[in-house]
């Protein structure tokens, strides 16, 4: 019998397996439609214009898409895990609040600005539109990862018992210390190198490929691009994944445990059975560098060679790596909604004592937070174990979808007129 646990972070996992290349798509054309503007006015080259302006004509349609998602990936969190959103809802308000007013009122309407002012603003201005555009759309994954780093490690957070509260405590948060998060900078650059690099990526496999069978300068270009900014940000979104697991491995043991398969050095042992994982991920860190070296690799033999197979390969390789890197990243918190620091949990003892400690650490986990509807699931699950597999074949379906989509946004040509 799989447990509700299971279930429900499954279910997360595929959400965020759909929206993140999305959105990752978005946040990198953001930053590379006005740099190939700029470029191209620069070099005098009219075909990196030609590029920027293809690929804006499905900024809007990639993000509407992706914004769907992301409404689904919430819909998840507030009906699976209605305490840990109200939590963090409370808690961090005017985070979710910019990012909603970032996302809604201000992006999208730049995006549609930057599309239809293509050749009628001067080239100085519509940059500076695009650019604009890009720093909007970095503010949203900026106040979502810092959600993230929350969960992490909770910085700024103070628990003070309650009698009239129903977990027996109260929690308030310090904003500005909350900023202060060790592993919010690292995760954060992670994410935006890693999206450019994803997008340039894309580019490059998706022009290449046409190039291996046209010829075409216009290809070429997207294919030399593409190559250039995927090996040059895949690299600067390694350095940042590393100092991002040096973080983790200090402020967020359960995390640490769970990619690196082992328990940080400094956890004491009496603590083991508080901090243990719930999934044991290291097998997933260390395909993810596999994966990560093999794209690397390909990327230098493509600087080189243009073949179809190779350009294949980064295509299908880059969203899986960018997929199992944010589903391993997203489940190592497991079974904890919010990790506990290790500070926290000896203050909490020395101050309050050991059940008081053990109860607010009970209440972090997400076997606490579960809801009715998830135990239904689960029982129609047991009845009709062919959802299951049913869910699956939509799953790859959808994908091979998504990536049919990510071909058809990034290799479109239109006329520079």
């Amino acid at each position: 019998m799989v447990s509700p646990v299971v279930v429900t972070v499954a279910l997360i996992a595929w959400a965020f397996s759909v929206h993140l290349p999305l959105v990752y798509t978005v946040l990198g054309l953001g930053w590379l439609l006005p740099t190939l503007e700029l470029l191209g006015y620069r070099s005098g080259r009219r075909t990196y214009i030609d590029i920027a302006h293809g690929l804006s004509n499905y900024l809007i349609t990639v993000y509407a898409i992706g914004g769907v998602f992301g409404t689904i990936v919430t819909v998840f969190l507030a009906g699976l895990l209605p305490v840990f959103t109200n939590i963090a809802g409370v808690l961090l308000w005017p985070i979710w609040g910019i990012a909603i007013v970032f996302g809604v009122a201000i992006a999208l309407p730049l995006i549609g600005l930057y599309y239809r002012s293509f050749n009628r603003l001067s080239p100085i201005k519509h940059i500076t539109v695009g650019y604009a555009m890009a720093i909007t759309l970095t503010v949203i994954p900026a106040m979502f990862r810092l959600v993230f780093a929350f969960i992490n490690y909770p910085a700024g957070v103070l628990i003070t018992p309650s009698s009239a509260s129903n977990t027996g405590f109260t929690l308030s948060v310090n904003l500005t210390e909350t900023l202060s998060n060790p592993t919010y900078p690292p995760l954060l650059l992670a994410t935006l190198f890693g999206a450019i690099a994803m997008t340039g990526i894309l580019l490059s496999s998706i022009h290449g490929w046409r190039y291996a069978s046209s010829r075409d300068e216009y290809h070429e270009l997207g294919h030399r691009v593409g190559n250039i900014v995927g090996l040059t940000f895949g690299i600067l979104y390694s350095i940042f994944v590393i100092w991002y697991l040096y973080t983790v491995y200090q402020y967020s043991p359960t995390v640490a445990w769970s990619i690196l398969g082992h328990p940080p050095s400094y956890l004491p042992s009496t603590f083991y059975d508080l901090y243990k994982p719930t999934f044991n991920l290291s097998w997933m860190f260390y395909m993810n560098i596999v994966l990560g070296a093999i794209i690397l690799a390909l990327l230098v033999v493509s600087i080189k060679v243009t073949s179809k197979p190779i350009e294949a390969l980064k295509l299908i390789l880059t969203p899986m790596l960018m997929d199992s890197a944010e589903v391993m990243n997203g489940l190592a918190h497991v079974p904890y909604a919010i990790v506990p620091p290790v500070t926290a949990a000896e203050a909490l003892i020395k101050a309050y004592g050991l059940s008081f400690a053990l109860n607010v650490a009970k209440w972090l986990t997400i076997s606490q937070l579960l809801t009715p509807q998830i135990n239904a699931l689960l029982s129609l699950v047991s009845v009709q174990p062919g959802l299951l597999l049913g869910s699956l074949v939509f799953f790859a379906f959808f994908n091979a979808l998504l990536l049919y989509v990510i071909y058809a946004a990034l290799s479109w040509r239109r006329s520079s007129a």
